[in-house]
């Protein structure tokens, strides 16, 4: 009976599905019959959010709903706004707003909304380097997205408008919205609402003012930021309750007294900022002079000092810098420094320590008029900013909890938000505040508002959109890390041990150079983050600092693709790393994991031209199995391993070596899906050069035919 009760709702909801389909589909054709007679964009929608088939609690295509239900559950409960996102806005279409048809006479499109788009980008993303225009005509892969919910700001998502060696993908938000209100809707106007004032200097009172009520507002009323009891104080603090002409370095402060301090995170930048050395540590107990402290440390004294708090803590100052020893106990105890300060200071606007946040700001951040014409002979004015964040999906509503896609790709605005070390800062803290360049934005762990927001603010509670597994969590913070930069690679994994140390893992398993044991399969999974394959991504340093199987021997970004329900197919013998000092969460300099498994020996082709990657084995017959892509771990070089005839693959240390390579590998299995054929997963594996006997990584592989795992063969494996 259970199942008959089954398989009727399974066709309840079939016939629901279909019907929508059929509605939706029924919605599309029609706002493209209507769209010419009624005036309506086809390409922009006339930047408002009504009778579009993707408008929110409309129904919605088959394949949106089978892909992901809970969005479109969400999208029907945020329906009581209207709402739209248009996403891969062709700018091409855009620009035919202002291009002639020279058959006609008349404009290919002739929408004056489009017009107004043509104006922006014009105003934000021409200059010597770049033009969107060159970019558009030139065949590039810019595009636009439109997020429109009425009663708020528009938002205008333009990918690739810029150029960022760092990012695959960089994107720039801008936000439209209307200063002053108007008393009652123009006809014929964008859907425009709107935002709070961006002061033009940090230094002014409603900055200060800001500040201090979005801290006296958690006190009062975030139950979720109470701190944690245990009494935490750091080695040493700089105290500046007397002021700036009393300034000094305190140790061996009591702990367990409350002490309530603030942190500063910032950018090192290349500088050498004054520094707590073995010579200077009684001087500076002594006094420490506020005109040598360079400009980031003196906008930390004075925004403490503004907060009413007596210590700060700034790693350069209460850190030995030349103690290799006192280096690594601090390093280790940066966890708790971070996540038990009242509040950390971000300098997130300061690319170096001479550059202060506390300063007017930069022109590119302050509005810009435009006119538009709402009718003929009478323009109203639109203002537009670039926005300080990258919008959240307006799927989600005002919920922006951690451990999201958004949360770990989403970046803030900003020189520190690209630094390493700065994640865990970040991320660690209860309370921060962010002096991005753009605005102030103060964030804990209930909500997150900024200097030019209105309310309500986007909540951050952990867990609103639904519950994420600690190894969800790690995956998401160890992607989010790795997009970032290191000045040096020894950095790599002491740069996220304080995060590492707080996971729930850290209670119960094993910790192994940026994996844990008790997941220590799925975690060999990693993938590196697309658009440097044909790069080194292993240097020698990085040689030095990781084993091939840890993300962390990676110049690059990584990621995971789910697995639902996997079957393990192999399973971990032992697995060790050589920790470099006392901190286990700290820098490795060796390891290796023996797997017990089935290896499927195959030929590896690489085009890097084409981009391309793939394996392939030869099958009894003497015929080839068909080719299977896998994600490679950066360059590959064909290399020789004294005792094997022929190449094996193998991670280039220095440079590409040529256009393009066939070689030796290995598939290594891990596990499998739980119903598809095609779903087996694992690692590509190769001799390694340095150490004989043992294999080395070189990528990554999913999709895999069953037939390599059923005709492989029974193996133990080391990976160093």
């Amino acid at each position: 009976m259970p199942s008959l009760f089954s398989t009727a709702k399974d066709l309840a909801k079939g016939v629901r599905l279909a019907a929508d389909t059929v509605v939706y589909a029924g919605n599309t054709v029609s706002r493209h019959i209507k769209g010419g007679r009624s005036g309506v964009c086809l390409v922009c929608n006339n930047l408002q959010p009504y009778d579009h088939e993707d408008t929110f609690g409309r129904p919605s295509a088959v394949w949106t709903q089978i892909s992901d239900p809970q969005q479109v559950a969400r999208r029907k409960e945020l329906a009581s706004v209207p709402t739209l996102v248009l996403e891969d806005v062709s700018t091409k279409k855009i620009l035919e707003s202002r291009e002639t048809d020279p058959q006609t006479g008349l404009p290919k499109n002739d929408c004056r909304y489009c017009r107004l788009l043509c104006e922006i980008f014009d105003a934000y993303f021409i200059d010597k380097w770049m033009s969107w225009i060159k970019e558009t005509k030139n065949g590039m892969p810019i595009k636009v997205g439109l997020m429109i919910r009425e009663g708020q700001p528009l938002i205008v998502n333009c990918w690739n408008f810029t150029y960022d060696k760092w990012f695959q993908n960089p994107r720039v938000d801008l936000e439209l919205y209307m200063d002053p209100v108007p008393p009652s809707p123009i006809p014929g106007a964008p859907t425009l609402g709107p935002t709070g004032r961006r002061a033009v200097d940090v230094r002014s009172e409603e900055c200060m003012r800001f500040m201090k009520e979005s801290l006296s507002e958690c006190l009062r009323t975030h139950p979720g930021c109470a701190p944690h009891p245990g009494g935490f104080v750091p080695t040493r603090l700089i105290y500046v309750r007397e002021g700036n002409n009393a300034l000094r370095l305190c140790d061996a402060i009591p702990s367990g007294e409350g002490i309530a301090y603030a942190a500063l995170s910032h950018c090192w930048g290349g500088g050498n900022p004054l520094s707590l050395t073995k010579s200077a540590l009684n001087g500076l107990k002594e006094h420490i002079d506020f005109a040598e402290l360079p400009s980031t440390f003196q906008d930390a004294v004075t925004v403490t000092q503004e907060l009413g708090l007596a210590y700060v803590w700034i790693d350069s100052l209460c850190i030995v810098q030349d103690d290799a020893t006192d280096w690594e106990q601090e390093a280790a105890r940066m966890g708790s420094v971070y996540s038990s300060a009242f509040v950390v200071i971000s300098g997130a606007s300061s690319p170096n320590p001479s550059t202060p946040y506390l300063r007017a700001r930069e022109e590119e951040w302050l509005p810009k008029r435009f006119n538009f014409p709402v009718s003929p002979g009478v323009n109203m004015p639109i203002m537009v900013r670039q926005r300080h964040l990258l919008a959240a999906p307006l799927e989600q509503g005002l919920l922006e909890p951690p451990f999201t896609s958004s949360w770990a790709t989403l970046k803030k605005v900003g020189p520190l938000y690209g630094r390493g070390w700065c994640f865990q800062e970040s991320f660690l803290a209860v309370r921060i505040i962010n002096f991005a360049p753009g605005a102030i934005i103060y964030e804990c762990k209930t909500h997150r508002k900024s200097e030019d927001q209105l309310p309500p603010y986007p909540s951050t509670i952990p867990g609103t959109l639904g519950e994420i597994t600690p190894l969800e969590q790690w995956h998401m913070i160890v992607k989010s890390y790795t997009s970032r930069q290191l000045t040096f690679n020894k950095d790599k994994l002491p740069a996220i041990a304080g995060a590492a140390t707080k996971m729930p893992q850290a209670r119960t398993s094993r910790y192994l150079a940026g994996l844990w044991s008790e997941s220590l399969l799925l975690d060999l999974l990693w993938q590196v983050m697309p658009g440097r394959a044909h790069l080194p991504l292993m240097t020698k340093d990085h040689e030095e600092n990781a084993p091939t199987w840890s993300w962390a021997s990676m110049n690059w970004g990584v990621v995971w693709n789910s697995i639902q329900s996997p079957q393990f197919l192999a399973s971990v013998v032992d697995a060790q790393t050589e920790v470099v000092g006392a901190n286990p969460y700290g820098q490795v300099s060796q390891g290796m994991v023996t797997l017990r498994g089935r290896m499927k020996h195959c030929r590896l082709l690489a085009d890097y031209h084409r981009n391309e990657h793939d394996v392939y084995y030869t099958k009894p017959d003497g015929s080839h199995s068909r080719k299977q892509h896998f994600r490679t771990d950066g360059a590959l070089v064909p290399g020789t391993v004294e005792g094997h005839n022929g190449t094996v693959a193998q991670r280039s240390r220095l440079t590409v070596s040529g256009n393009g390579m066939e070689t030796a590998a290995t598939f290594f299995c891990i596990a499998k899906g739980h119903w598809m054929k095609c779903d087996h997963v694992g690692l590509i594996l190769g001799m390694s050069p340095r150490h004989p006997g043992f294999m080395e990584r070189v990528g990554s592989i999913a999709n895999v035919p069953k037939d390599w795992y059923e005709t492989g063969e029974e193996v133990t494996v080391t990976i160093v």
